[in-house]
Order: structure tokens, then C-alpha cells, then sequence
């Protein structure tokens, strides 16, 4: 089943309370929040503190995504939240293992992100222990961006794996998700869409309802081709 998990980054900050309302109304899945500290990232969003706010104005599981140096420092004040997910970078954590069993430990479930350029090898040794794996699409920092096509490919390889390894493994993708970018990466194995400014968030006017829906109608176009994938 696919899964939309809304860009918290993407909101209107100033207007959270009605753009978390929209959300539920739209009956999105996730709430995907970016943790920045401005270092492993040249930028800086959504802080604790905020995400503790979140936390109490909905019942929408959140989903967040520590793009910062040495996750392990702060994993379990974020784990007090009691998120859905947990997404660290492999690039990040000084011991990938130890962060993830960290996060487990906790009762959450626990999810490394790729950044493009970084291969899948990098996760050949926690594979197991995971319960879902972040492909970005675009490089992190930024809302925005082009999707990078080369990622499809790598969706795909990691969904073959997975089927060997993990079949249970959860892909989730980042990074310019739109009616065009999804159908593909749908076909390659993606079950969890983060839509932003390219989906969601356009505008204080816009029905989150209906494009919340496009997101789904248009994941089902790729549903064929996975299953070949698959």
C-alpha cells in the first residue's frame, strides 16, 4: 500500500495549526519532518521544540528525518516523541549500527536515508535491522529542486535487494515528488511518497485533499511496471 507522507518544511510555519487541520483532513498518512542543524546541511529547520507543537495539535504519526551530524546525540530526545519512523543519514552517524539499534531500543521504527550520491553499499550491514530506507531524490538542504533520474534506478536495485534480503523493507522517497516523478519511482519499488512544494504545498487556497488524491492516482499508474520489478 502506498503511504503520503506530507514535507512539514513545506507549510506554512506561521500557520501550523490550519495547515495540520488541512492535513488530517486530507487523510495524509505521515507527517515528514526535516530536522536541519545547519552543518551536515547548509540549512537549519524544524527544531525539537517545534516538533514537540506538532505533536500535540495531531494524532498523524510523525516521520522525522534528522539530517544532522552525530544523530546518535540527540536520538533519544526525538524518540520521546514517539514517532512513527526515525530516518538518520549513513553518512551522519559516527556508528550506523549503534544509532540504529538505538532507535529500535526505543520502540520506534528505524530508517536510514541516502543521499544521491551515496551508494547502497553503505547500508549492505544494517539492512536487516531496518525497517525502512530513505532514498533522496535531490540532494538534502532544500525544497525545490529537480528530481534526480538516476535515483530510479537506484529505488530499483534496493527494491531487489530488499526482496532477498528484507522483503518486508519499507522505500520511502524525498525529493521533488510530483504526478511525473512518482509513477516511476512507484514502478521501481517506492511504497512511501514525501510530496512538498511540488504536490502538497501550493498555496493557502489549494485543496490538499484533491492533490493529496492526485499523489494516489498517480502512484497507481506505476503499479503495473512494479509489479514486474517485484
Amino acid at each position: 500500500m502506498i503511504q503520503i507522507a506530507a514535507s512539514m518544511m513545506c507549510a506554512d510555519q506561521l500557520e501550523l495549526r490550519k495547515e495540520l487541520q488541512r492535513l488530517e483532513e486530507a487523510k495524509v498518512d505521515l507527517l515528514h519532518c526535516d530536522v536541519m542543524d545547519g552543518l551536515y546541511v547548509p540549512n537549519m529547520a524544524m527544531s525539537h521544540s517545534m516538533l514537540e507543537q506538532i505533536r500535540q495539535f495531531t494524532s498523524i504519526p510523525l516521520d522525522i528525518h534528522l539530517m544532522i551530524v552525530e544523530p546518535e546525540r540527540y536520538l533519544n530526545q526525538f524518540a520521546d516523541l514517539q514517532p512513527g519512523y526515525i530516518s538518520i543519514h549513513a553518512e551522519a552517524a559516527t556508528h550506523l549500527h549503534r544509532a540504529v539499534q538505538m532507535i529500535k531500543k526505543r520502540g520506534i521504527r528505524a530508517a536510514v536515508a541516502l543521499n544521491p550520491s551515496t551508494p547502497l553499499s553503505h547500508i549492505e550491514y544494517v539492512l536487516a535491522e531496518l525497517d525502512m530506507v530513505l532514498i533522496m531524490t535531490v540532494d538534502p538542504g532544500y525544497a525545490g529542486q529537480k528530481f534526480i533520474p538516476a535515483m530510479i534506478e537506484k529505488i530499483r536495485e534496493l527494491k531487489k535487494i530488499s526482496l532477498k534480503k528484507k522483503p518486508d523493507l519499507l522505500i520511502q522517497v524525498d525529493g521533488n515528488i510530483n504526478g511525473q516523478t512518482i509513477p516511476p519511482a512507484v514502478a521501481a519499488g517506492a511504497n512511501i511518497l514525501v510530496g512538498g512544494t511540488a504536490s502538497i504545498f501550493k498555496g493557502p487556497e489549494a485543496d490538499y485533499t484533491k492533490l493529496v488524491q492526485d499523489m494516489r492516482v498517480s502512484a497507481m499508474l506505476g503499479g503495473h511496471e512494479y509489479e514486474s520489478v517485484s
